[in-house]
């Protein structure tokens, strides 16, 4: 049975990384998705392999950070599919940095593309998820759970996002809307570029405190825990955070 057949969804940042990752995912579960990026050419990749999959599929380039943007891609993705039950917010800003080295930028980039993002998608979303009884997944990270160095502004945004989607589920539930959060521990094209600069030492001793001594895979693994939030099977839960780190996060 696919968990997700009849169902629209719509994705943030899934022009690469988990955020493809979850899009594909989706497609595999039945839904058709609008896939959101600021990355044109790179979403319209994704959109193009998800059709070439199979799936239907939409690509529509945004600055999630943008109101009016944000709004004329909910229109359009009601315009496309007739309906928005799923709205996943995975777009998101990265830069790695000491916090003394940090700018006022880097916060700024990191709160708009994180915390401004999901508050807009959430905002404009409501109305069609309220017809619904639809579900929101928002990402987290551990990084700000249990903290990371050189992820300060990274990991406030996160953090502002978790507080956000815990306020916001508390107020849907008289609407049937269940608002989640998963903090993820995936390859993307950061992890890549990280990999290489440090080699397969700096991996390893990065694995160490994981139970499973891996990476996520974005599709399997990320993209199989935001499918579980996104389905019936979670309807009693809401305000919740899920690790989908390999056991990194068990201390935190």
């Amino acid at each position: 049975m696919e968990l997700l057949q009849g169902k629209v969804a719509l994705i943030t940042g899934s022009a690469q990384g988990l955020g493809a990752g979850c899009a594909t995912a989706f497609i595999r579960q039945g839904a058709r998705v609008a896939c959101i990026d600021v990355n044109t050419e790179g979403v319209e990749k994704v959109a193009a392999a998800l059709v070439a999959e199979g799936g239907e599929a939409i690509a529509l380039p945004c600055d999630v950070a943008e109101r009016r943007q944000v709004d004329a891609a909910v229109a359009a993705t009601i315009e496309q599919f007739g309906r928005l039950d799923i709205l996943v917010n995975a777009a998101m800003t990265q830069r790695l940095v000491p916090f003394d080295l940090s700018t006022e930028e880097d916060l700024d980039d990191a709160y708009r593309s994180s915390v401004l993002g999901t508050y807009n998608f959430m905002m404009a979303s409501f109305p069609h998820l309220k017809e619904t009884a639809g579900k929101v997944v928002n990402f987290g990270s551990a990084a700000g759970t249990g903290g990371e160095a050189r992820m300060a502004t990274y990991a406030a945004s996160k953090e502002a996002v978790r507080g956000l989607s815990k306020a916001v589920a508390a107020e849907w539930g008289v609407h049937n809307i269940n608002v989640n959060v998963v903090c993820p521990t995936g390859i993307t094209p950061a992890y890549e570029e990280w990999a290489v600069s440090v080699g397969p030492k700096g991996v390893t001793a990065a694995l160490k405190p994981s139970f499973i001594k891996r990476m996520g895979d974005p599709i399997h693994d990320i993209g199989g825990v935001v499918v579980f939030l996104a389905s019936s099977l979670s309807d009693y839960m809401t305000g919740r955070t899920l690790f989908a780190d390999g056991g990194r996060g068990h201390f935190r």
